[in-house]
C-alpha cells in the first residue's frame, strides 16, 4: 500500500477544555497540519509518550513513516505532495528571520508555559497534575506526572525558571510521618526572596512579549502577504493559546499578557479563526480505545479472525508472528522454573490430618500446660516454706 494512500495520524496529548490540548507543541503541529494539509489528516489522542519514537509527544504516523518532535513533523509534512507552502510567499531573507525567531519561541516562549504549568506549585497540583490524572490509567498515573515533570527540569533550571514558588507556598508544607503534613512559615527574607524570585519571572516574560509586541506592531500577523499566516503565526498563536485557555490557578505570566500584551491575545484568537474556518470541518478523531494501565504493562497476544487474516498486510502478519515467538520463550522460561524447582528447589509437603488427630493433639497439649503448672506450684511453696 502506497503512502499517498494511506492515514496520516497526528498523536497528542488530550485537549484541556476549552485549549486543544494542553502541551503547546501539541497545538503548534496541530495548526500547521490543520492549515497545510486540511482535511488530509486524523488525530489521536494520546496519554502514552512511550508510544512516541522519541518518548515524547506529539508525533505523526503515514504509513510505515514516523516523525516525532515538531521539526521533523513540519519539515515531513511540507514535502507531503499537495501540501501547502505556509512560508511560501516570504523572501528569502524573511524566511531566515521566520526560522530563527521559530527557534526562539519554541524555546523562551515554551520555557515560559512550561514554568507555568510544571514548576509553579499551585498551578502543578491543582491544574496540570490533575489533568494528567485523569487521562492515564492505572498504574501509569502513580508515576508518568513526576516523570515528566522531572524531564522538563534541567531545561527550566537552566533558564533559571524552576524552583520558583507559588502564592500559595508562603506556608512550605514539610511532610512528617504517616503521611501528614506540617506547616512551617516562612521567614521574613525568605518572603522578600519569593516576591523577589516571582517578579523575576515577570521580568523575563515582559522581555520576550516586548520583542513581539514590536514586530506584530499594529498588524493581526507578523507577516502580511496576502493576509495569511506564517508558520512564526502559527507556532507563536499555539503558545498563546495554551496559555490563555488552561485554567491555571496562579495566573502569574497570563495575567501579564492579557493585561499588558492584548494584540498578542487577539493575534492568537486571529490565527486560530484562520486554521479552523467555518468552511473547513475540524480533523476527524480517531477513538484509539485507550487500554488500561495492566494491558500495557502485560500485552496479550490477538490473534485475527479469519476475516481479518484475509486483508491483513505483511507488518501485521510480522507482529502477530513476533507476538507468538514472546509468549513461545515465556513458556519456555516457565518450563525451565519449573524443572529448577524439582531439582534443586525446597520440596513441599502436604499433609492431611483428620479431626481425630487434631482432638488428640489439643488434649496433649492440655495435659502439658497441666503439667506445667503443677511444676510451677510447687516450686512456689518450696520457696516460701
Amino acid at each position: 500500500m502506497s503512502d499517498s494512500t494511506t492515514q496520516v495520524v497526528l498523536h497528542i496529548w488530550p485537549r484541556q477544555s476549552p485549549a486543544l490540548s494542553f502541551d503547546p507543541q501539541c497545538v503548534s503541529a496541530l495548526f500547521y497540519l490543520q492549515y497545510s494539509i486540511p482535511g488530509r489528516f486524523s488525530l489521536a489522542y494520546c496519554a502514552n509518550p512511550d508510544l512516541s519514537p522519541s518518548g515524547q509527544l506529539p508525533f505523526l504516523t503515514h504509513g510505515f513513516h514516523s516523525a516525532a518532535t515538531l521539526p521533523s513533523i513540519i519539515k515531513y509534512v511540507a514535502h507531503m505532495p499537495g501540501a501547502r507552502d505556509v512560508d511560501g510567499a516570504l523572501s528569502a531573507v524573511e524566511k531566515a528571520q521566520t526560522a530563527a525567531r521559530v527557534a526562539h519561541v519554541q524555546s523562551d516562549y515554551g520555557d515560559l508555559v512550561t514554568h507555568m504549568s510544571y514548576c509553579l506549585h499551585d498551578n502543578w497540583w491543582k491544574t496540570t497534575r490533575p489533568a494528567l490524572v485523569s487521562v492515564l490509567p492505572v498504574p501509569q498515573r502513580y508515576y508518568v506526572p513526576n516523570r515528566l515533570r522531572e524531564s522538563h527540569r534541567e531545561r527550566l533550571e537552566i533558564a533559571e525558571l524552576w524552583n520558583v514558588p507559588g502564592v500559595e507556598q508562603e506556608e512550605q508544607e514539610e511532610r512528617a510521618a504517616f503521611g501528614k503534613r506540617k506547616k512551617k512559615k516562612s521567614s521574613g527574607p525568605d518572603k522578600f526572596k519569593k516576591v523577589f524570585e516571582r517578579e523575576r519571572v515577570l521580568e523575563k516574560a515582559r522581555a520576550f512579549f516586548d520583542i513581539y509586541a514590536k514586530v506584530l506592531g499594529d498588524r493581526p500577523l507578523f507577516h502580511l502577504h496576502n493576509g495569511l499566516p506564517t508558520s512564526l503565526d502559527l507556532i507563536f498563536a499555539a503558545h498563546t493559546h495554551v496559555l490563555m485557555n488552561i485554567p491555571f490557578a496562579d495566573t502569574l505570566i497570563t495575567s501579564l499578557l492579557s493585561d499588558s500584551y492584548p494584540a498578542l491575545v487577539t493575534h492568537a484568537i486571529t490565527v486560530q479563526a484562520a486554521v479552523f474556518p467555518d468552511s473547513l470541518p475540524s480533523p476527524p478523531v480517531i477513538e484509539t480505545g485507550m487500554i488500561t494501565g495492566w494491558q500495557s504493562v502485560l500485552s496479550w497476544p490477538r490473534f485475527a479472525s479469519t476475516g481479518e487474516r484475509k486483508d491483513s498486510s505483511r507488518p501485521d502478519e510480522r507482529e502477530e508472528r513476533y507476538s507468538v515467538m514472546r509468549w513461545g520463550f515465556a513458556g519456555l522460561a516457565a518450563v525451565a522454573l519449573v524443572v529448577y524447582t524439582q531439582l534443586f528447589g525446597v520440596g513441599i509437603e502436604v499433609a492431611i490430618v483428620s479431626g481425630k488427630d487434631v482432638e488428640e493433639e489439643v488434649e496433649l497439649e492440655e495435659e502439658d500446660s497441666d503439667e506445667v503448672m503443677a511444676r510451677e506450684v510447687d516450686e512456689v511453696e518450696a520457696y516460701e516454706s
